[in-house]
């Protein structure tokens, strides 16, 4: 969708259809808060019918004046970025039911809140929320939405077209994300994903390295290599660099799970979870498009992302319970359990960052636990850190995006539960208990005393239905989260 923007006087054309936004109040408080060029809306219009409430949207066609659609921004206490981006999600939803493809946005002035803020916010939800998944679909109009291509936004903003060209970018970037993790797993595979990340390195300052099977036979990561056994595709391992302040050697890392389909292995998925498994390679794709984001922007940052790729396939030589592989940091690991793979890989992709690359920082994101969807459902991500001041990063990072985290807690005591008769550690708890945590507690014995933290987004990465800008399947949660982050980092 192409994203320009206005000042706020434009004589508008009968043609147009023009997104209005008003708060809460009642019916001559909403003819009040129309801007002057829109006051016929209310001369011909009885508003008592529209509340303002949030989210809430009409859609006013009119013969010999623009067309407007009314979105409600809630009571005007209540007003934030994030009711901003649904409420505007709630009118790009409208146009795509109603064959718009062409609208003007009057960007309010919210008192409180940053013209810049609330512009952004505005056209997230416009951009976010203008996603359809449709290219295996033979006929396009299938789902009954067509999808926006142009908006005009009139701010007072003074930064109106910077702020529009990041929103663009991060915006895009979360819609690839979606379409990666939505593709098919055929297509979607660990070399799939690795010519994506190949072709990034056209981008200024970005350069990417693919380690093959022998390679990770030759660096000894046994933990990717057993999970990877049971599949014909072989593994691969991704490490993205951007080098967006060259003066330093100071990198944040970003590690990201890519199982690019999860049966389970041995400890096989039942039916009814096991559908959606292409997906659990999401955390991976945050990270890829995070990544791409920043050097977009032309952040004056040093970023890694490294991608641990592999199907956990069963075979004839699947890896089995009971099994004990070696990681690459020689610690030993007894398998407990075939469907806790996602942090196998991990556990060798965070061994390689902490000792080859040794960045300052590191925030690995995985479709890890189902105990995390079970604990918070599909609205927040729970996450893990070893840092505060790490964690302050994030928790920020989230409440400017409204990709909404939940710190759990990291005890000494929890490690107990991770001991093994035969090996250093299992890969799962004895107790069964507090799966979300000891997910984390696994992790944490590979990145030694690194500023680390952990994000879990099974519960976030893939809803079940749409729920304001998100859409139902995946819904790229990480991109904008981690690219706040690093944009916000020092």
């Amino acid at each position: 969708m192409n994203c320009t923007a206005a000042k706020p006087s434009h004589a508008f054309k009968k043609k147009d259809v023009v997104v209005l936004f008003l708060p809460e109040t009642d019916a001559r408080g909403l003819k009040m808060s129309l801007p002057g060029e829109f006051s016929y809306v209310g001369r011909k219009l009885d508003l008592s019918y529209f509340k303002g409430k949030k989210s809430e949207v009409v859609f006013f066609p009119f013969a010999d004046r623009p067309a407007v659609i009314l979105c409600g921004t809630g009571k005007a206490g209540d007003i934030d970025a994030e009711s901003l981006r649904r409420s505007a999600a709630g009118a790009a939803l409208l146009c795509g039911e109603k064959s718009i493809s062409r609208i003007r946005v009057m960007v309010p002035d919210i008192k409180g809140i940053d013209p810049a803020v609330c512009l952004s916010s505005i056209a997230e939800g416009i951009c976010l929320a203008n996603y359809i998944f449709d290219r295996y679909k033979t006929s396009k109009n299938d789902n009954g939405r067509s999808r926006l291509s142009a908006a005009v936004f009139h701010s007072a903003a003074r930064n109106a077209a910077a702020v529009l060209k990041k929103t663009a970018i991060t915006s895009r970037n979360t819609l690839l994300c979606r379409d990666l993790i939505n593709e098919t797993s055929e297509k979607s595979d660990a070399e799939g994903i690795a010519r994506e990340a190949r072709a990034l390195a056209k981008l200024p300052r970005v350069s990417c390295t693919v380690y093959g099977k022998k390679e990770i036979e030759k660096m000894k990561m046994g933990l990717l290599l057993a999970v990877n056994r049971g599949s014909k595709r072989p593994p691969r391992l991704v490490v993205l660099s951007y080098r967006g302040d060259p003066r330093s050697k100071k990198h944040f890392a970003l590690v990201g799970k890519g199982i690019t389909f999860d049966s389970g292995g041995i400890n096989l998925k039942p039916s009814g979870h096991i559908e959606d498994m292409r997906t659990d390679m999401a955390g991976a794709a945050a990270a890829l498009y995070a990544l791409k984001s920043a050097a977009e922007l032309k952040l004056n940052k040093n970023i890694y992302a490294v991608l641990p790729l592999t199907e956990n396939m069963l075979s004839s030589d699947s890896y089995r319970p009971g099994d004990v592989f070696t990681a690459y940091d020689g610690t030993t690991v007894e398998i407990g359990n075939t469907d806790a793979e996602g942090r196998l890989i991990l556990a060798d992709a965070l061994a390689f960052t902490v000792k080859r690359l040794r960045p300052a920082c590191i925030v690995d994101i995985a479709t890890l636990t189902g105990a995390c969807l079970v604990t918070f459902g599909e609205l927040v991500a729970g996450y893990l850190t070893t840092d505060d001041e790490l964690g302050r990063l994030l928790e920020d990072a989230a409440a400017a995006t409204g990709d909404l985290i939940w710190r759990l807690p990291i005890f000494k005591d929890y490690e107990d539960n991770l001991k093994s008769d035969i090996a250093d550690i299992c890969n799962i708890s004895s107790e069964k208990n507090a799966g979300t945590i000891m997910g984390g507690i696994f992790l944490k014995n590979f990145v030694k005393n690194s500023k680390w933290a952990h994000i879990d987004i099974a519960g976030t990465a893939r809803y079940s239905k749409q729920r304001g800008y998100r859409p139902k399947n995946a819904t790229g949660f990480g991109v904008r989260l981690l690219l706040e982050a690093l944009i916000n980092w020092k």
